[in-house]
């Protein structure tokens, strides 16, 4: 017992808080070098730019290129554009934008995709913590398979928990989010359809300009197809303030 109590005292609490983020992404680098055979691989990059129109309003836009099939292949792009209305006072948020997605099917095909969606969100700060809970609710247009204008509308509804980290004055932050997404059917039936977690590593290159490295873990609950699971590595590059 002597020998437990010694260790319990060599450790602090900012020690730990310090060193968590580190450890939370040596867990998915874990996660996804023990991935099983039906993993599949995947590269994300990404441009990201914003503005302040004024104390409340902002926009930004954004531009993903993503990879799949170990790297081997282009799986979509997504470009992204929204406005956000912010209450500083209360930590709330409340945007609207719409994103245009070319999305590749196989056999050369690339279908059209256009999402718009609302969301709201909530930012707590304690000291060096950042908690934020974002709640989005999204209508999905994309062409079915018989037709380029046969357009179908799907509904969705995603929740999404987010923990960051920055020490003051320092130019790195960690973030650690998960993100359930949810399909409203037909039949108006909440159907949980995918789970995603991600671990974010960011650095501040100037006032203006953001560095990231993420690892993002990807995972189908209702398996429609044999691969059920994408592990991502991203690079990112946002510009603050145009």
């Amino acid at each position: 017992m002597v020998f437990f109590n010694e260790i319990l005292k060599s450790f602090s609490f900012s020690d730990v808080a310090r060193r968590a983020p580190i450890l939370a992404l040596l867990f998915f680098v874990a996660i996804s070098l023990n991935a099983q055979k039906t993993t599949d691989f995947g590269a994300i990059l990404r441009l990201e730019g914003g503005e302040e129109l004024d104390d409340n309003w902002s926009y930004g836009v954004k531009e993903d290129l993503r990879f799949d099939n170990d790297f081997s292949q282009f799986s979509r792009s997504k470009s992204t554009i929204w406005f956000d209305y912010k209450l500083p006072r209360y930590g709330l948020k409340f945007g609207l934008g719409c994103e245009y997605i070319i999305k590749y099917t196989g056999k050369h095909i690339y279908r059209n995709r256009y999402r718009w969606f609302v969301n709201a969100s909530y930012k707590y700060e304690y000291r060096n913590w950042e908690f934020g809970y974002r709640t989005r609710f999204l209508i999905m247009q994309n062409d079915e398979a018989s037709g380029y204008y046969n357009y179908a509308l799907n509904y969705y509804w995603r929740n999404r928990l987010q923990v960051s980290y920055q020490r003051r004055f320092s130019r790195f932050k960690y973030s650690l989010s998960g993100e359930l997404y949810s399909e409203i059917n037909k039949d108006r039936h909440l159907q949980l359809d995918n789970l995603m977690f991600e671990g974010d590593v960011e650095y501040r290159l100037t006032r203006r300009q953001y560095l990231s490295a993420f690892i993002r873990d990807y995972r189908d609950i209702y398996i429609e197809s044999d691969q059920i699971r994408t592990i991502y590595f991203g690079i990112g590059w946002r510009l603050k303030n145009f």
